[in-house]
């Protein structure tokens, strides 16, 4: 069990750092070179499964936590019968209800990291590309601006 927690919660630890690095504003040339090895990972087939079944598990992983811990609490005393058995829940029944909690959470901020990462990288490559169109663009009105001023010019000498 520890290993297991240990490689969820390292995993979500790793999806935070990777978010945060994402938001930070970062120069143009940082963020090109990001969302190139983020391309590189994602384009690799053997990179994407291992993200998937990662991915499969942790939502599994999810469901079956939600749904363990969606146990009936019961702190009630019979005061007429103390005696009664099954009145309160069993202290290890809340320890694992708690448990399954921790996993519930865990395992959905891993799942909600995920998400984020992709939505950001999404807007990050729409960044790169627009800044890759406006200094190409840049390029191309500076040819057509030399045009007209050649062509104004010319008129100016023939005035």
């Amino acid at each position: 069990m520890g290993v297991y927690l240990g490689a969820l919660f390292s995993l979500l630890v790793i999806e935070m750092a990777i978010l945060f690095i994402l938001v930070l504003p970062l120069p143009q040339r940082m963020r090109k070179w990001l969302y190139l090895r983020y391309h590189a990972v994602i384009s690799n087939k053997k990179s994407r499964t291992y993200i998937m079944v990662i991915m499969i598990f942790v939502g599994l992983l999810f469901i079956d936590s939600w749904k363990r811990s969606q146990i009936k609490v019961s702190t009630y005393h019979n005061p007429r019968n103390p005696y009664v058995r099954n009145s309160v829940t069993p202290v290890n029944a809340l320890a694992a209800r708690a448990y399954n909690q921790r996993n519930v959470y865990i395992s959905g901020f891993i799942i909600y990291f995920f998400i984020c990462i992709l939505t950001v990288m999404s807007i990050l490559r729409r960044i790169v590309e627009w800044n890759d169109r406006v200094k190409s663009g840049d390029a191309i009105l500076k040819v057509q601006l030399k045009q007209k001023q050649k062509y104004l010019n010319d008129l100016k000498k023939k005035m």
